[in-house]
């Protein structure tokens, strides 16, 4: 087995409302650009990886003869709690315990192993916004992968590069990268590989605006992805179709393919992919001129975000409601969200977060209401 697709950009998970022509140049996961209302967060990466599928088997070569049993089941436990902490946005902690990982196959030495860890680095390194580094461990996994000849694993990469590519605002790099990864995948008749492939070349289709390709794309990864049987990468699909139909203005459609998208993440559990996919929801609600509705979400949202100690995403969120109660004349509570948005985004470093919070602050305060205050 390999590393398979794990799903979405929590970072940057989180768009930002803003209710005047504020906005800012951002990436398809969670920002439209040159737009009053940013898109919802699309999950446009080629995703975290994991071995296995459903548990945690190891990869042929995973460990060496001389492994034994006992240390076989710490490396699957570090596994798992590097990938849980990923899921949960705890990109620090999940780099650490990758680390780790990669130390244990390096002493083995394990190259297979190493390069796919070295994939799951890469991918945190990217969440937290090191591209730099990031593109220089993906490098190295690439040269690995090379020389070992396994092509799942170089496609798994190339995926992954071509995701900083975009995220970069390099979008014919990008697609380049994201068709050789689609040859590789037709070539070995891997079909999760395809799939993340086509997932991949419509999210840049989605960048570059041309929403008709992407939904092309996206139908097609939609089928593979029910044919392989992976709920979690079926529902990232689902997600990134009904923002491109945000995009497109059609928001009925666009609630359509959230609530089928959201139906999966509540049976598989994924609670910070709900949230997340709530959040959506209120955007699109709110687009609809359904306040009232839009804010039960949101709130929904921040209740489930708040569980799993995303910080960052509930401030994002509380910028988000606190625009809206201001859209309403609510201004005391539209006070306190952006304060609470602020002190977040102050202990989250989400600087984005906190210069949006502050300029609305700035702003409500020059309301008349609040000038006497």
């Amino acid at each position: 087995m390999y590393f398979r697709s794990h799903y979405l950009r929590y970072l940057s998970a989180i768009a930002l409302f803003f209710p005047l022509e504020l906005s800012y140049g951002g990436n398809s996961h969670a920002l439209a650009q040159n737009s009053a209302i940013v898109t919802p967060y699309q999950n446009t990466k080629a995703s975290h990886q994991q071995w296995g599928k459903g548990k945690l088997e190891k990869p042929p070569g995973f460990l060496t003869q001389n492994t034994t049993h006992s240390s076989e089941n710490d490396v699957n436990q570090l596994l798992e709690k590097a990938q849980k902490n990923y899921r949960q946005g705890l990109f620090v902690e999940s780099l650490k315990d990758y680390q780790s990982l990669l130390e244990i196959h390096k002493k083995q030495p394990n190259p297979k192993a190493i390069g796919q860890t070295l994939n799951a680095i890469a991918e945190v390194m990217t969440e937290m916004g090191n591209y730099e580094k990031a593109k220089e461990t993906l490098n190295q996994a690439l040269k690995i992968n090379k020389v070992l000849g396994g092509l799942v694993e170089e496609g798994n990469t190339i995926n992954l590069m071509g995701i900083i590519e975009r995220l970069e605002g390099r979008y014919s790099q990008a697609m380049s990268l994201n068709l050789q990864a689609l040859a590789l995948a037709k070539k070995t008749g891997e079909r999760a590989l395809l799939a993340e492939s086509l997932h991949n070349i419509a999210a840049t289709y989605t960048q570059l605006g041309q929403y008709a390709k992407a939904l092309e794309y996206y139908e097609q990864a939609r089928s593979v992805r029910n044919e392989v049987g992976d709920k979690r990468d079926l529902g990232r699909t689902l997600n990134n179709m009904g923002a491109v139909y945000y995009n497109m203005g059609e928001y009925s459609k666009a609630l359509e393919f959230y609530s089928q998208s959201l139906a999966i993440r509540r049976e598989i559990g994924d609670r910070a992919g709900t949230g997340r996919l709530l959040n959506n929801i209120a955007l699109t609600y709110r687009k609809l001129g359904q306040d009232t509705a839009a804010l039960a979400f949101f709130k929904e949202a921040i209740m489930m975000l708040e569980a799993i100690g995303d910080k960052t995403s509930v401030g994002r969120l509380l910028n988000n409601m606190g625009a809206i109660y201001e859209s309403q004349n609510q201004y005391p509570k539209a006070l306190e969200s952006y304060q609470r948005a602020l002190q977040l985004a102050k202990e989250t470093g989400d600087k984005t977060s906190e210069k949006k919070a502050a300029e609305s602050l700035e702003r409500l305060s020059q309301k008349p209401s609040n000038k006497n205050n």
